[in-house]
């Protein structure tokens, strides 16, 4: 289980910087050793930038849900174990050439990074 936080403190979270909650993911995950995404029966949700397709992740479970509205509410939040995410993901999100979007708040901002620089923040 994740550390419980305030309302307070989710709702700070969410209006932080990128760095900040990207920070906040990182030690999450090591911590607890899971990373959280959405998926539905045709797979884990892919959005559109301006710089191509990427990938969703968040620090809990709860985050996560915060997602599955409107386009997405057939979507549920799902466990990644972090060695399945860094052995299996992080490569073949790289070979694809996918980006990761880190913990995105819900104005859709959220840290975009490149599969190897999220792998070298989860290994550092």
């Amino acid at each position: 289980m994740s550390e419980e936080l305030s309302v307070e403190q989710r709702v700070h979270l969410l209006a932080s910087a990128d760095d900040e909650r990207m920070a906040y993911f990182v030690k999450q995950v090591k911590t607890f050793e899971q990373v959280w995404s959405l998926s539905n029966e045709e797979g884990f949700v892919m959005v559109e930038t301006d710089e191509g397709d990427c990938v969703m992740v968040w620090p809990d479970a709860d985050f996560a849900a915060q997602w599955a509205v409107d386009d997405w509410d057939d979507c549920e939040p799902v466990s990644v174990p972090l060695t399945e995410f860094k052995t299996n993901w992080l490569p073949s999100l790289e070979a694809d050439n996918i980006d990761i979007a880190v913990f995105p708040n819900i104005e859709d901002e959220g840290k975009l990074i490149k599969a190897n620089e999220l792998a070298e923040a989860l290994t550092a």
